[in-house]
C-alpha cells in the first residue's frame, strides 16, 4: 500500500516551525511496510488543502492529514475535506465532552459554539476521540480500500491519536491483506557514526552498496555536524523464508566503521556509553572537565536514565579563573602553554579525575569562535584519563558554526571515552 502525508499550517510554509509530524508518521508507517510516496505541506487555506488532498488521493491508498482541526477561524481542514469529497459535516454529540473539556466554568454561548466546531466530522466518517487535547480526529473510508485520516497538528496530540488509533487500524488492515496476498514489506536499520566524513564512509562501503542493491537493500548516508547516519532500507515480499540480508549487510558495514560506529537506531551517544560501561562488568565511574563545551558533555550524559550510577560529576572550567581556582590547574602552565593546549587539557583531566575520585575522566578545551580566534576557530584538545595511568590526548580541528563545533566536540569526547572503556573491558 502507498501513502501520502499532508501537514497543514501556514506557519510550516513560512518556515517558522519544522514539520516533525511528517517524519514521525512516515517512520511509523514504514514499520508496517507502508511506503510514503508523497509529502505535502499546505497553508491554512481551503483551496490549497483541497488541492493537496486531491493529488494525494490520486496516487495513494492511505492519506494522513495533520493540522487544522482546532476551534479557531484558521482551522479549516474539516471544511476543505467536506467540499473536496462532497460530504456534509455533521455534529457527533459523543465528541462534545472532548471539545469542551478545557472550557472554564464561566463561558459565553459564542465560546461554546466555537469549541463545538471540533465535534463536527464528515457524515459517515469514523470519529477518533482525543486522549490528549480537545480536537477530535476522524477516518473516512473512501472505497476500494482507500482511507483518509485526519488528526490534530499539535505533535503530542498527533502522536497520541496516531499511536492509539491509526497504527492499530493499519496494522490489522495489513494483517488482513497479507492473508490473501504477499505484499511488500519495508524494514530499515540505522547505524550511527561520528568523527568520520560522509565521503569517507561512502569510500569504505562502496562495494557493499552495489551488493546490497542486488539483495533489494538501499543504503543511504545522511550527514549532520558530528553525526553521520548510514541507513539501510530493505523491501521484500512478506512471508518469504530467506536469509536475513538486512542483518548481514548491517554487520558488514559496521565492521568497516571501526571505532567511529557508536550506536544503532535512535539511541544517543550517552546511551551507548552506558552500554559500554555495563558490558565492561566493572563498577566504572566517570567525571568531566569542560571548557569549550560549557557543560554540554555533562548534560548529554545525564540525558540517559541511570547515569547517576556511573557519572560522579563535572566542572565547567570555562574561564582561566575556574581552571586555576576550582580545578587547581597550574596557573604558570596556562600562562606558558595557553588555556587551549595539550598540556592544560591533560592537567584538567587529571585534576577532575582526582577531585571526583573516578576511574575515568574526560576534559576538553578549545576555540568555538568566531569572534576572536580567527583561523584557530574549531581547534580543540580532548584528553581521556583512565585506570593504571591511562592517558590519551587528541588534537582536532572541527568546522562549522559555534554550536556545531561544540556538538562535534561533545560527540567526539564521549565516543573516545566509550572506546577507551570498551578496550579496558576486553
Amino acid at each position: 500500500m502507498k501513502s501520502s502525508i499532508i501537514s497543514i499550517g501556514t506557519e510550516l510554509n513560512l518556515g517558522l516551525i519544522i514539520d516533525s509530524n511528517s517524519k514521525y508518521i512516515a517512520e511509523r508507517l514504514s514499520e508496517l511496510g507502508i511506503e510514503c510516496n508523497y509529502m505535502f505541506t499546505v497553508p491554512d487555506r481551503e483551496k490549497e488543502i483541497s488541492s493537496g488532498l486531491k493529488m494525494a488521493m490520486r496516487y495513494s491508498d492511505i492519506v494522513i492529514m495533520s493540522g487544522g482541526l482546532g476551534p479557531t477561524d484558521d482551522d479549516v481542514t474539516r471544511n476543505a475535506i467536506s467540499q473536496t469529497l462532497n460530504i456534509p459535516l455533521i455534529r457527533d454529540k459523543k465528541l462534545d465532552p472532548s471539545s469542551l473539556k478545557f472550557v472554564r466554568k464561566k463561558r459565553t454561548e459564542n465560546i461554546k459554539n466555537r469549541l463545538l466546531r471540533q465535534s463536527y466530522i464528515p457524515e459517515g466518517a469514523t470519529p477518533i476521540v482525543p486522549l490528549v487535547g480537545s480536537a477530535s480526529g476522524f477516518r473516512v473510508d473512501h472505497g476500494n480500500n482507500k482511507y483518509i485520516f485526519c488528526i490534530p497538528g499539535v505533535p503530542a496530540e498527533m502522536k497520541s491519536m496516531f499511536d492509539e488509533d491509526i497504527y492499530p487500524f493499519l496494522s490489522n488492515l495489513e494483517a488482513r491483506d497479507k492473508k490473501v496476498s504477499t505484499g511488500e514489506m519495508i524494514r530499515k536499520s540505522t547505524l550511527l557514526t561520528t568523527d568520520i566524513s560522509e565521503t569517507e564512509i561512502e569510500e569504505r562501503i562502496k562495494d557493499l552498496i552495489g551488493e546490497a542493491r542486488k539483495a533489494s537493500i538501499d543504503i543511504g548516508i545522511t550527514a549532520s555536524p558530528g553525526l553521520i547516519k548510514v541507513i539501510l532500507i530493505e523491501k521484500r515480499k512478506a512471508f518469504m523464508e530467506e536469509t536475513d540480508n538486512l542483518k548481514i549487510f548491517e554487520e558488514k558495514i559496521a565492521g568497516r566503521m571501526g571505532g567511529h560506529l557508536y550506536g544503532r537506531g535512535n539511541t544517543m551517544i550517552s546511551d551507548n556509553l552506558k552500554t559500554a560501561i555495563r558490558n565492561a562488568r566493572k563498577d566504572i565511574t566517570i567525571s568531566t572537565a569542560e571548557s569549550i563545551t560549557g557543560g554540554l558533555i555533562s548534560s548529554v550524559i545525564t540525558d540517559t536514565p541511570g547515569s547517576s550510577i556511573f557519572f560522579n560529576g563535572g566542572i565547567i572550567s570555562y574561564s582561566n579563573f575556574a581552571k586555576e581556582k576550582i580545578l587547581k590547574v597550574d596557573g604558570d602552565l596556562i600562562e606558558k602553554k595557553g588555556a587551549v593546549s595539550r598540556e592544560v587539557c591533560l592537567d584538567m583531566a587529571l585534576k577532575v579525575k582526582s577531585l571526583f575520585k573516578t576511574d575515568y575522566s574526560v576534559a576538553v578545551t578549545g576555540f568555538a569562535g568566531p569572534e576572536y580566534e580567527g583561523d584557530k576557530t574549531g581547534l580543540i584538545y580532548c584528553c581521556i584519563c583512565g585506570p593504571s595511568g591511562y592517558k590519551k590526548i587528541f588534537k582536532k580541528k572541527f568546522t562549522g558554526k559555534r554550536m556545531d563545533i561544540k556538538f562535534r566536540t561533545m560527540q567526539f569526547a564521549l565516543n573516545e571515552l566509550r572506546n577507551a572503556i570498551i578496550q579496558y573491558g576486553k
